[in-house]
């Protein structure tokens, strides 16, 4: 039978990389569902998402976490059964094996972050509208006495926002204008 044909070192490896291998399996299915999308992995310890440990405190490359474990487990347990067949000694499959799972830690570490790069909040952030050029849709008065509108492009997205001038005029529909200032959710802008 081919199972008695194995040594207890691939045994034990077939074993690690059959269980790991089904665990991975779970967490596609269930990220593909989305029971797995909201970023973490199900498994919240201290509120962020994700039981991790941050090598990198700037970058956010968060490698010790539960989807990083078991691609480490599955991949580095096909490879040490793929390699103690005899050809080498098992020593060297291990270490082998070990260095094939941290490859593949790192790989999803790299993944998961660049996943959560693609991610947005949705938060419209009116700082981000300082310093634009707009056109006023709706006539803004002057002296900060009522609010007009205008439109601008924020983050990608056209957006009509509540606007106030500071000046002396009234600024007419169809003016460009620039946003000087976010004050509370209302652009201050000023004739271009």
């Amino acid at each position: 039978m081919w199972w008695n044909s194995l040594s207890v070192f691939q045994k034990i490896y077939f074993c690690v990389a059959v269980l790991f291998t089904a665990i991975l399996v779970v967490q596609m299915i269930l990220m593909i569902i989305g029971a797995g999308s909201d970023g973490g992995d199900g498994i919240d310890l201290d509120g962020d998402g994700d039981p991790d440990i941050n090598v990198d405190g700037d970058s956010g490359l968060s490698l010790f976490t539960i989807k990083g474990i078991v691609a480490f487990f599955a991949v580095g347990g096909w490879t040490g059964f793929a390699l103690g067949d005899g050809m080498m000694k098992e020593i060297y499959a291990a270490l082998i094996s070990v260095a094939a799972g941290l490859v593949a830690l790192v790989l999803v570490g790299l993944l998961m972050k660049w996943i959560i790069g693609l991610s947005s909040n949705g938060n419209m952030n009116l700082d981000n509208a300082v310093g634009k050029v707009a056109e006023v849709y709706l006539t803004i008065p002057p002296k900060c006495t009522s609010k007009g509108k205008i439109t601008v492009e924020v983050q990608g997205q056209l957006m009509e926002l509540e606007a106030m001038t500071e000046g002396e005029e009234p600024i007419a529909t169809g003016s460009k204008v620039r946003v000087v200032k976010n004050d509370g959710g209302i652009c201050v802008v000023e004739k271009v």
